[in-house]
């Protein structure tokens, strides 16, 4: 069961030119996001906990995005 909204993405992609995605479709662009979300997570706690902290603050998801 995706714990993102399906519907938001459906939105994304049909602002980005998609008139019809089949529910799949969706679904699987919803996995692969949380799936991201769950990595740039566990790269933005380890900067973190390096700098001591247990927070996750904004310059430990922008160093996370860049790796």
């Amino acid at each position: 069961m995706p714990r993102l909204a399906i519907a938001p993405v459906r939105e994304l992609m049909g602002d980005a030119g998609a008139k019809l995605v089949a529910k799949g479709a969706v679904h699987r662009v919803v996995e692969y996001l949380e799936s991201q979300v769950a990595d740039i997570t566990k790269n933005a706690l380890s900067f973190a906990k390096h700098s001591g902290r247990k927070k996750i603050m904004l310059k430990d998801v922008t160093l996370a995005l860049s790796k």
